[in-house]
């Protein structure tokens, strides 16, 4: 059975804690004590890679920032020759406060590094390159930077201030329609086209990093991640995840940094589009690590299935921009501004249809499940049909139609089971793989002949029960595989297999669900932590 706990003397609590302790120390820059706690921790060794990715995922709420600048108390802070008024929001490397250049008289938008003076090499080279890159932009609609400085230890840029919202701030309110979703993404194509025009990749386009003023003109903000394209800087290595998981493009997630172009800024072009006309991210999981792994092999419902006013043409601009393979997208940022210029104007659109064989591609990685057991309906029922066609004499057209029938009505429930997950009831999933072992069952109830290769069939149920991530799903799908098997067993009582085999088929099948469940365990205790640090 796939475990739920950890079956180790260093316990879940005790990890945590540790993991915590680990990430603390690495914030505070005490580099010394990091390596303390990993040499007195061990068992944190082959954990820490995959801790340093997932923290810059994971929402930074609990850094430092200091007493000079904080506002919390409603009263205005001299910070040199600023006053800062409010707080603005806060991401996972810095601070923004509105606030009044005192000798100019005028207000500004102040950014800070979120942990002040604790601040690593590293956060106060990607803060002041943040600063460069936006610094000698100007284009009307993208926020202006003014000043680069440093006052008593804080780093800080000073920008346009945009009087309004967010667009993820307008988005909570309620989603677009699509002349207006398409009207007002138009500058910021154009916008995101310019930095490519200077050589500069954006690399963290969401709608939290587009703002709207009083009348509701977007500018595209927050160029933490920024990447000047003839830079040949190396510090983001391969592996390197950058970007907001629901957002990035593909080559982003994987951390297959040289393959990021501006047709990954486009593909975030599109996550914003999609957004904007339903109302929810394309990608949106649970955690971050689930986010990535549906940015990386899921596909988003079509936005026309959530909101049904939504134009095919629209749609198609889209779901092209998020196409999987770069290739497949738009080439430029200018190219996806022309097509939505003709949208606007009803002219016809360079994005098309896509053929049969995409299309299937599509659905299969939109609904997985429901497409992998498809796939092994077809291949089974279509070997059983290929029998009885060269050989029907041979065969019982009785029994032939009623196993014929089990496929079909297989398939039948397996539809019905994604349609309740497609609509999030997610309970459906303990009642599908429970219905996949019965099925399974009575097809071996009903074989003829031998049934020893057939039994293949409950590893792979129990493999792909592992695809979900969810280790209460691996053990009860191993619960149902060997308690069926052993009424298969008991039913069929074949005196060809000596009495030992069938023991140790259900010891194996115990074991692989074991494996299973604890491969999907590992991945999940570091997921639940920093879930836990939101």
């Amino acid at each position: 059975m796939a475990p739920e706990t950890h079956d180790s003397s260093f316990d879940d609590e005790q990890l945590l804690e540790a993991l915590d302790r680990y990430v603390e120390t690495v914030h505070s820059g005490h580099s010394r004590l990091e390596g303390d706690l990993v040499e007195k921790h061990p068992e944190l060794s082959g954990l820490i890679g995959c801790v340093d990715e997932l923290d810059r995922l994971a929402p930074q709420t609990a850094r430092r920032t200091t007493p000079a600048t904080d506002v919390s108390t409603g009263e205005r802070v001299n910070f040199g020759k600023y006053e800062l008024i409010s707080e603005l929001g806060r991401g996972g490397m810095g601070v923004v406060y509105q606030a009044r250049q005192i000798d100019l008289d005028r207000v500004v938008a102040l950014k800070m590094i979120l942990s002040s003076e604790f601040a690593s090499p590293e956060e106060i080279r990607r803060f002041y390159s943040e600063a460069q890159a936006a610094g000698s932009l100007q284009y009307s609609h993208i926020v202006g930077i003014h000043e680069v400085g440093e006052f008593n230890g804080q780093h800080y840029y000073a920008m346009d201030y945009v009087e309004g919202e967010s667009l993820s701030g307008r988005l909570r309110q309620s989603a677009f329609d699509s002349d207006t979703a398409a009207d007002m993404l138009l500058p910021v194509v154009r916008a995101v086209s310019y930095l490519h025009s200077e050589g500069i990749l954006h690399r963290d386009l969401k709608p939290s990093n587009i703002l709207l003023d009083g009348e509701d003109r977007p500018y595209v903000t927050d160029f933490g991640l920024a990447k000047v394209v003839e830079n040949n800087d190396s510090r983001t290595r391969t592996g390197t995840i950058v970007g907001t998981p629901g957002y990035m493009a593909p080559e982003q997630a994987a951390g297959r940094t040289s393959d990021i172009s501006v047709r990954s800024d486009v593909f975030s072009l599109g996550a914003i589009l999609y957004e904007m006309l339903t109302g929810r991210a394309p990608f949106q999981k649970e955690t971050p690590l689930d986010t990535l792994v549906e940015v990386l092999e899921g596909e988003p419902t079509l936005p026309s299935r959530i909101t049904r006013t939504v134009p095919r043409e629209l749609e198609l601009i889209c779901l092209r921009c998020l196409e999987k393979d770069p290739d497949r997208r738009y080439e430029s940022a200018d190219a996806l501004a022309e097509d939505l210029e003709h949208f606007l104007k009803r002219e016809s659109i360079a994005a098309r249809p896509s053929g049969v064989v995409a299309r299937v591609r599509r659905w299969a990685r939109r609904e997985p499940a429901l497409a992998s057991r498809s796939g092994g309906f077809l291949t089974a029922a279509g070997i059983v049909q290929a029998r009885y066609l060269l050989d029907p004499m041979a065969s019982d057209i009785d029994l032939h139609l009623r196993v014929m029938g089990v496929f079909a009505a297989w398939a039948v429930s397996s539809w019905v089971f994604q349609r309740c997950l497609n609509r999030g009831w997610e309970v459906m999933r303990f009642g599908w793989v429970f219905a996949d072992a019965m099925w399974l069952s009575a097809l071996l109830l009903m074989a003829d002949g031998p049934i020893g290769p057939l039994l293949i069939g409950y590893p792979l149920l129990i493999a792909a029960a592992g695809m979900f991530f969810r280790v209460r799903l691996v053990a009860f799908m191993t619960c149902c595989c060997l308690s069926s098997f052993i009424i298969v067993s008991h039913i069929r009582d074949e005196p060809s297999a000596l009495p030992h085999y069938p023991l140790i088929f259900a010891c194996g099948l115990a074991v692989l669900g074991y494996i299973v469940g604890y491969q999907v365990y590992r991945v999940r205790v570091l997921s639940r932590y920093f879930e836990a640090r939101r």
